[in-house]
């Protein structure tokens, strides 16, 4: 709407004795105005009470209002000419919630001066009092108020921006139109500008009052009346029983006409927590609208890719006027975490689909819905394995190519099992997200994700790790690994395996074959499972405990499998640590454990201890309050150890700094008895090492952490802090 769908009475004439009356201007143009103007005698925020249901739409659309008023003014008015930031107690966001600003202005208490105060402190009120030289009192009772469309109503007459100026008899107002008359628009000639120039200070007519020379309106115009009085007749009591049945009936209306506006924010798409997109998440979207809506998010974990991704597929709603999407997770749990942070943007029709839930069904209704309407709003989220079977694919394919795909860790598009089907995908709007979009020794499924998504290195949009760091979006952290050497018999086992892999090894690098792969599994076993890693582990928990006082919000990765007795080895670290602490509680985390969320709850709250988990934790899983990680499990995929590292990062109110052991096993140099064996251990040397650079390259604790490698990387004659630079992972926040 604008002021020109506005019905204004035939003389543009509002009175007290008339049937439109002064309040019927405010409640109708407020809500449309986006700038006021007022230039008065008298101003008092009751008004804004009385106006509280139109006032209410005005904050919310962004409406800014300056005030031109005389000295006399109620002391809480006052106290508005000096405020500052760190007096307002609440969130600024507040101001986005249409019903919390309509309940903090029905009612004069402190959530009215609260609401006030966040209108001063973002320069959205501004109440400039003055006297007119020499020495006389401002008497002037008129406005100026635009429209988004820059439409402009110049109002006058008799009545002051109090409570009592718009309810009491004798008052009255005239209105004129921009877009009317050329009486009205010579009226409203200059106004803004007179209006303006008084506020900027730049009018020599004036003298401007600091808050030491503003008089208390009750006590200066009391005379003979008492406080109880005053405010009485401020607060817009009145006897006249005609006048207040108009009023009244006008009330309703617009309380009525205030309550649809906030049943239809109920059930309108919008961005969570009563705030805005971050700016970073602001330029992912401007990115991929200038890549044609297709792209890869490389976004370090934590920083919300979730959150940046639902920001694109809301926008796309405020252009569209319809949201349909369609969302790729990898597993149930992050399945279930996706259903919550799509609820909070308030999209509706949202179907999750894989094992654990009914979806033909829902599925095959929506598909009957989109043949009568093709706006039909949904959200589907959906495993990559339910995304890629026959039923799935048999009602997606009859879905419009306008719908939005979002692919989570979007490095699973390129596994064999959903690369043959890209070609018929037809959504032509898809966004990839993933810390790491490479998959590793895989070039055909790299190549694969990037024509997808139509996206390079580096990618449609980039957000480092060092950056999220940096600005605080991550936590900072230290780190420190720990070398873990291999046992007399496992040794010999290594050197074995070791013997019969040297003979692929050629031009420093080992050929690719099936029997190269088995020998490199039965190595990787190996460390994965060195005995000296719990020994190890035992070491960290006592040194943690007697430094910090206790292990609540441990997070521990183990190696998966099971040792040489068949005995998971995940049952092999819990019973270390039940064995030196009794009395503390720890639960593992697996894909068979079925009350995975509730045993994150429990970590979260401090109700368990320590939290025990395999690779399941890799993809996704929110778990902000680990302070302490510990990583037996050696892994030199850098798309697990880069994730891994963001679960411990994520932000959280109780945590001010994450600590991260890392157990980095490795072989006695003895084994290289000659150049060639020299060469490939070299190489596996380097390949672990390179997880290790990339965690201290962005720890507090830097130069300690690659102390300690050091030793290991004289044997094999490494220079750790070359291969550091030839990785490209040079720390820019320490060479500032």
């Amino acid at each position: 709407m604008s002021f020109k769908d506005i019905k204004f009475p035939e003389n543009f004439g509002y009175s007290s004795d008339s049937p439109s009356i002064p309040l019927e201007f405010y409640l109708n143009v407020l809500p449309q105005s986006r700038v006021v103007y007022l230039k008065l005698g008298y101003f008092s925020s009751k008004a804004i009470q009385v106006l509280s249901y139109s006032f209410a739409q005005f904050i919310y659309n962004g409406g800014v209002i300056k005030i031109v008023t005389n000295h006399f003014l109620y002391n809480d008015d006052s106290d508005l000419l000096d405020i500052n930031e760190s007096a307002v107690s609440k969130n600024k966001a507040l101001l986005k919630d249409l019903e919390w600003i309509h309940s903090s202005l029905e009612s004069y208490n402190q959530h009215f001066i609260d609401c006030l105060k966040y209108l001063v402190v973002n320069n959205r009120l501004e109440i400039v009092p003055v006297i007119m030289r020499p020495n006389k009192m401002l008497h002037y009772k008129e406005g100026v108020f635009v429209d988004d469309e820059c439409n402009e109503i110049y109002m006058h007459g008799s009545c002051n921006f109090t409570a009592g100026g718009l309810v009491e008899n004798a008052e009255s107002i005239s209105v004129c139109r921009s877009w009317g008359s050329d009486y009205e628009i010579a009226k409203l000639k200059n106004k803004v500008e007179d209006i303006q120039g008084i506020i900027n200070k730049e009018s020599s007519q004036y003298v401007y009052l600091d808050r030491s020379s503003i008089t208390d309106m009750v006590i200066e115009k009391g005379e003979d009346k008492d406080i109880e009085e005053l405010l009485r007749e401020e607060s817009g009591l009145l006897k006249d029983d005609f006048l207040v049945k108009k009023i009244s009936i006008l009330l309703d209306k617009h309380q009525e006409i205030l309550k649809n506006e906030i049943q239809k924010l109920h059930n309108k798409p919008r961005f969570p927590f009563n705030s805005e997109p971050r700016e970073y998440q602001k330029e992912a979207y401007t990115a991929w609208v200038e890549a044609d809506k297709q792209g890869l998010f490389a976004m370090a974990t934590g920083t919300g890719k979730t959150i940046t991704s639902l920001n694109c597929l809301l926008n796309e709603y405020n252009e569209t006027k319809k949201y349909q999407a369609i969302i790729l997770v990898p597993s149930k749990a992050l399945l279930n975490q996706w259903i919550e942070e799509v609820r909070l943007f308030n999209f509706r029709n949202v179907i999750p689909a894989s094992s654990e839930y009914n979806w033909r069904p829902q599925l095959r209704a929506l598909e009957a819905s989109l043949l009568f309407d093709d706006n039909v709003d949904f959200v589907v989220i959906t495993t990559y394995i339910t995304f890629a079977s026959k039923n799935f694919q048999k009602i997606s394919k009859k879905l419009s190519s306008d719908v939005t795909l979002i692919a989570d860790e979007a490095h699973n598009i390129g596994a064999a099992g959903i690369r043959k089907m890209l070609d018929n995908i037809k959504y032509e709007k898809r966004i990839g997200l993933s810390a790491t979009p490479k998959r590793i020794f895989d070039e055909e499924g790299n190549a694969a994700i990037e024509e997808f998504f139509n996206s390079h290195e580096p990618y449609t949009y980039s957000f480092s790790m060092e950056r999220a760091i940096e600005e605080g979006h991550l936590c900072k952290y230290e780190y420190y690994p720990h070398i873990i050497r291999l046992t007399e018999d496992e040794m010999t086992v290594y050197a074995e395996i070791t013997a019969r892999l040297v003979r692929y090894f050629n031009n420093d690098s080992l050929e690719k074959s099936a029997a190269v792969e088995m020998l490199l599994l039965e190595r990787k076993r190996i460390i994965h499972k060195a005995e000296n890693k719990l020994s190890a582990f035992k070491a960290i928990l006592n040194e943690h405990q007697n430094k910090v006082g206790n292990l609540k919000y441990t997070f521990v990765y183990v190696p998966e499998g099971d040792d040489k007795d068949g005995v998971n080895i995940i049952h092999n670290y819990m019973d270390v640590f039940e064995d030196k602490f009794p009395s503390l509680r720890a639960y593992p985390y697996t894909h068979k454990f079925e009350q995975k969320e509730l045993v994150l709850k429990n970590f979260e709250e401090g109700t368990t201890d320590v939290l025990f988990a395999m690779k399941c934790l890799d993809e996704g899983v929110d778990i902000p309050r680990a302070e302490l990680a510990i990583f037996c499990s050696s892994t030199g995929n850098p798309r697990q150890f880069i994730q891994r590292r963001g679960r411990v990062l994520r932000k959280h109110p109780d945590k001010d700094i994450a600590v991260i052991h890392d157990l980095v096993v490795v072989p006695d140099v003895a084994i290289a008895t000659d150049s060639t064996t020299m060469a490939m251990e070299k190489t596996m040397i380097k390949n672990e090492f390179a997880r290790v650079i990339n965690f201290a390259s962005l720890a507090n604790n830097y130069y300690e952490a690659m102390e300690v490698c050091q030793s290991v990387a004289y044997d094999y004659d490494l220079n750790i802090f070359a291969q550091q630079e030839k990785l490209g992972i040079i720390n820019e926040m320490r060479k500032k």
